[in-house]
């Protein structure tokens, strides 16, 4: 009975010294924007990496990317109303909070204020 109190007692000065001494940031609640950069990332994803690719292509494919471009865009765009639905439209000072976030959730995707304003904004 003395044995079990004592390693109580242990496993709760542990978990009082990991709360108190360790930084837990994952614990911490996420903002509104942070959110928000979370759900453009994984909306934007697919685009990003086909506007990667348009970069490197040969000129006489430039053509199919557009294409392709275009339609992941309305995927992105239907995607992302859900984001607006939940947090509602973006004001010109959010999308620079936003893209804050944006540089290292998913860089690729920082710095692209006017898809971020179609995306997201009023």
């Amino acid at each position: 009975m003395q044995t079990m109190r004592w390693v109580s007692l242990f496993f709760f000065g542990v978990a009082l010294l990991a709360l108190f001494c360790c930084d837990l940031p994952a614990l911490a609640p996420q903002s509104r924007f942070e959110k928000i950069a979370t759900g453009y990332c994984e909306c934007t994803a697919r685009l990003a990496v086909i506007n990667k690719q348009a970069d490197t292509a040969d000129r006489a494919q430039l053509g199919a990317y557009f294409q392709k471009m275009q339609t992941e865009f309305y995927k992105a765009k239907d995607c992302t109303a859900t984001i607006i639905g939940q947090f509602g439209h973006l004001k010109p000072a959010e999308l620079d909070t936003v893209n804050m976030i944006l540089k290292t959730k998913c860089p690729d995707l920082a710095d692209k204020r006017e898809q971020l304003q179609e995306l997201l904004g009023e």
